[in-house]
Order: C-alpha cells, then structure tokens, then sequence
C-alpha cells in the first residue's frame, strides 16, 4: 500500500508514503524485491517513477539484493536488475539465455561488439531472430544468415551485403534446394520466378507456402498451379497463401470451382475470391449465404453485404446484367426480413 500511495496524486500523501517507503529499505534493503513489480507497473503513473528509480538505486548499491533480484521467478524484478547496467560480461551472458525476451535483448545490446566466441555463439544459435540479427557483424556473418527461417534475419543480411556493394540475389542463385526460396523472392527479380516454380510441389508445406509468397513478391502469379493448390493441397497455409496470390486476378477463376469450394473447409478462402470477382459476384454469393440459416459462413456474408451497402455501393456505377440481373432480383425480395426495407430499397436501385 505504501508504494502504491508514493505515486498518490496528493502531495501530502505522496510524500510521506516515499518517507516511509525510505525508512523501509533503510531497515530491510531486501525488501526491495517484493516491490519491484509494483514499481515497474506504476511508472505508467504521474508520479510514479519516483519508486522505481528508489529501487533501482537499491540495487545498484546493495550486491546482495542485485544478485538475488538477476535470480528472482518475477520477470519484471528481473528486467529490473538488468536495467541498472554496469553488469559483468558473466551476467550478461547468462541473461541471454533469460526466458523473457526483453532481458535478452538488452544484455544483446549492452554485448554488441564483444569478441567473446561464447557471446557469438549464444547470439547464432539463439532461438530470438532478434539476437540473430545482432550477431551479424561482417560479411561473412551476412552470408551465413541469408537463409536463416527468419525474413528480420535474413533482412538485416541482405543489408549488410548491399552496404558492402553486393547484391544478396547473387547469392542465393548459388544457393541449392529450397534454402534459397524465401531469400530469392525478396531479393530477386521476375526473371528468377522459373526457378522458383518446381517447389510448389516440394514435400514441404511450409516450402510449398513460402514459395507462392515469394512468387507473388516477383509478380508471377501461375493461375492454374495455384488453383490446383486451393482446392487439393492438404496444407492449410499454402491454400491461404495461394488464395492472396489470387485476388488480383478471381474474375479468371472459374466461378463453379469456387461455388464448390463453398461447401468444404476452404470456404472462407472461396468466399473472398469470389468476392474479390466482381461486384454483383460478391453481392449475389453474399445473400445466398446470408440466406441460408445452416450455412457456416451466413453472418461473414451478411457482415460483407451491409459493409458493401454502407461503404462501397455508392462508388458503384454499373447495374447487374442478364441471369444475374434476375438471380439478384429474387434474392433481394427474399432478403428484407433480414436486411430490412431500407437496405433492400438501396439494393434495388442497381436493378
């Protein structure tokens, strides 16, 4: 209660609660422990940085409640005798191995530069892309981050390569397998998107996923490869990664192949391509699905209709034709129980 009223917003009370907090530590330093997760979450506070810098001068001068706090289970203790600085090499390397991720990176930072192999090796090896990055520091550091799993590693690569005048491309056309796929689609050009084609059938889901995002950064959309993949690929994650390489082209799909889709577990995919066709293609989708009490997808549609009504029909200037014309006229009278007068009135103006 007493750290609490140390950030009290009346003066009287603020500062005889600090007089006390004071007296406090004077007479048990350790109890600085049990107060530095409160002080962490009260910096938010108007007054309340006060405490925490109290206790950070605590520690800074009382060894032993240092060493206990770098041990203490409370993450934010932790971060707080980190935060003192002035650590050892030794401690610093053991807060690189810490569970909390900021931990690790303020001892990172506070090692950047160190020639200690075990510091560059803790950094290489670390399960945080963050610390990876950090370890790059020359060019041969560059080429052996180029096709780490991270794009935040493999970014602060590419970089230092192009500061050196080298262009990362190069290096990943010389690199074998599918190491090189992720890495060639954010550095490469259209012409690299051939070589790149064979590994939409690899083994691997995530290299058959990471193979259309990196297809789709060079601009090279295979429509009939990446519909197949829609419908057939097992993998959940390279079905979403062909379905956003598709939007830009959906009116080229055959629109029964996507109605089909509707009634199996891809349907949130075929519902955005098939509203991505067209516009009366995705107003028509929507009231049939708004309109069917057992379908999985009613209140997406009907969420996307009204969208569409409040926000995009009035940039709407042509008016359905033909079949669609007389498909829509019927849905529309079956629909204003649900959508109201007022919307249904709207719709019908585009008739």
């Amino acid at each position: 209660m007493l750290a609490i009223r140390a950030a009290d917003w009346v003066p009287q009370v603020r500062e005889a609660a600090r007089r006390a907090c004071l007296s406090h530590l004077a007479r048990d330093p350790m109890a600085a422990l049990t107060l530095l997760p409160i002080a962490s979450r009260l910096r938010r506070r108007a007054h309340g940085e006060w405490l925490a810098a109290t206790l950070g001068e605590t520690l800074a001068r009382t060894p032993e409640v240092l060493t206990a706090a770098l041990v203490s289970p409370e993450r934010l203790t932790r971060r707080a005798a980190y935060a003192t600085g002035g650590l050892g090499p030794g401690r610093l390397k053991a807060g690189l191995r810490d569970a909390d991720l900021p931990i690790r990176l303020s001892c990172a930072k506070a090692l950047a530069g160190s020639e200690d192999p075990e510091v560059r090796q803790l950094l290489r090896t670390s399960g945080t892309a963050a610390l990876r990055a950090l370890a790059i520091r020359n060019r041969d550091d560059a080429l052996a981050a180029l096709t780490d799993r991270s794009s935040l590693v493999r970014a602060h690569a590419q970089l230092a390569l192009r500061r050196g005048g080298e262009d990362p491309a190069v290096h990943y056309r010389k690199v074998p397998g599918a190491d090189a796929v992720a890495g060639l689609g954010e550095t490469g050009t259209d012409s690299d998107a051939p070589a790149l084609l064979p590994f939409l059938g690899h083994e691997r889901p995530g290299v058959r996923a990471e193979t259309i995002r990196a297809l789709r950064r060079l601009r090279c959309i295979p429509r009939t490869e990446l519909v197949a993949l829609l419908v057939a690929d097992p993998a959940p994650r390279v079905a979403r990664q062909a379905m956003l390489s598709l939007l830009g082209c959906a009116e080229l799909i055959d629109e029964r192949t996507l109605l089909d889709l509707l009634d199996g577990d891809r349907r949130h995919l075929a519902h955005r391509l098939l509203c991505a066709r067209d516009t009366w293609t995705r107003v028509v989708v929507d009231l049939r699905l708004a309109l069917d009490p057992a379908q999985p997808l009613r209140e997406n549609a009907l969420r996307d209709l009204r969208n569409w009504l409040t926000h995009q029909s009035a940039r709407s200037y042509t008016s359905p034709g033909g079949t669609r014309a007389g498909e829509l006229a019927q849905l529309v009278a079956r629909a204003e129980p649900l959508l109201g007068a007022r919307q249904v009135r709207h719709l019908r103006m585009f008739l």
